[in-house]
């Protein structure tokens, strides 16, 4: 039969080779990653410019330029299918024109400068389109696949000082949002990318009912430029405001403008932004799994190694000195 001390040994190399087995097997089975949850409330980004610019049909159906409030809105839907890795995403887009309060909600038609909905799957962590989007144009309701490729509203976890390849719905296709630097919102460290849209003709990239028009006999094709600041929570990638300075009009080739379709310089308000910030900190807020990791690989290699050390201890000594307290307790001589 083994002695006590050699069973006790050999129960803590099992233990310490299971701690060992935990700590190594702890980050594949549990991820600490700030990955979109599936259980993220719908959210919204609603820019609003208070001096803009849009287009709109009079009764002749001709086009002319409205001015007034108007307001920008993405609205993103988690939506099946979605697994651990991927997640589908429907995104509305739409812009309107902020109409004085007794005729507001009377004529849809009258406010809605132009609208769509973004069909697409993303990967959970990066953000990364994972495949062609769908686009439904409210305008022209045929959907249609539309190649895409970069981040849109989600930057990648972990983001740093560096560029991403970030979508622009008008322009169907990436821009590089070049990093400016860090700054303060709510106490909290976020960064801030910018986005620059050189003079771009949409009609040369799609066709669609509004990258083209007539207007005095003149053709105009819609043109496109602009800035686009986007402030991100840098765990967990997540977008908390935007700001934008867009001009899109109409122009003939030689460059003179014909009507303006959108000028709008605005973004998010102070507080809807302070709502999103809260959002992506509790997305960011996981239990942090690498230091666990650690701690089990190093106490199951102290408790191993002297489980090991305890196995190993020579025996003879101590049957010797079990021998020779017997031999004490026999003798006599050693009582009298």
């Amino acid at each position: 039969m083994l002695p006590r001390s050699r069973i006790i040994a050999v129960l803590i190399i099992g233990l310490g080779a299971a701690m060992i087995a935990a700590g190594a097997f702890l980050p594949r089975l549990v991820s600490d990653d700030p990955k979109i949850p599936l259980d993220l409330p719908d959210t919204t980004y609603t820019l609003r410019a208070e001096d803009g610019v849009s287009s709109a049909l009079n009764p002749e159906g001709g086009r002319e330029d409205a001015f007034g409030p108007v307001r920008r809105q993405f609205h993103g839907e988690l939506i099946e299918p979605a697994d651990e890795q991927r997640v589908s995403v429907r995104m509305g887009t739409s812009t309107t024109r902020e109409l004085p309060p007794e005729v507001m909600g009377t004529d849809p038609i009258l406010e809605l400068v132009d609208a769509a909905v973004w069909t697409f799957t993303v990967d959970r962590l990066s953000g990364e389109f994972l495949g062609p989007a769908m686009l439904t144009d409210q305008m022209a309701g045929v959907p249609v696949e539309v190649p895409v490729d970069g981040h849109w509203v989600k930057f990648p976890a972990d983001a740093g000082p560096v560029s991403y390849p970030i979508f622009d719905d008008f322009l169907r296709g990436t821009v590089p949002a070049e990093y400016v630097g860090t700054e303060d919102l709510g106490g909290n460290e976020v960064l801030r990318y910018r986005q620059t849209i050189a003079p771009t003709n949409l009609a040369t990239r799609y066709r669609s009912n509004l990258t083209q028009i007539n207007v005095d006999d003149k053709t105009g094709f819609l043109t496109y430029q602009g800035t686009r600041d986007w402030l991100v929570e840098p765990e967990s990638g997540m977008v908390v405001d935007i700001d934008e300075d867009l001009d899109l009009r109409w122009e003939t080739r030689e460059g003179e403008r014909l009507r303006t379709f959108l000028r709008f310089v605005g973004g998010v308000d102070e507080q809807a932004s302070a709502r999103l910030l809260q959002q992506a900190l509790d997305v960011a807020d996981t239990a942090p799994v690498r230091p666990w990791s650690i701690a089990l690989l190093v106490i199951g290699a102290i408790l191993a190694f002297g489980g090991i050390v305890g196995a190993l201890r020579p025996e003879g000594r101590d049957r010797e000195n079990r021998e020779d307290r017997g031999n004490r307790k026999g003798d006599p001589a050693r009582h009298s």
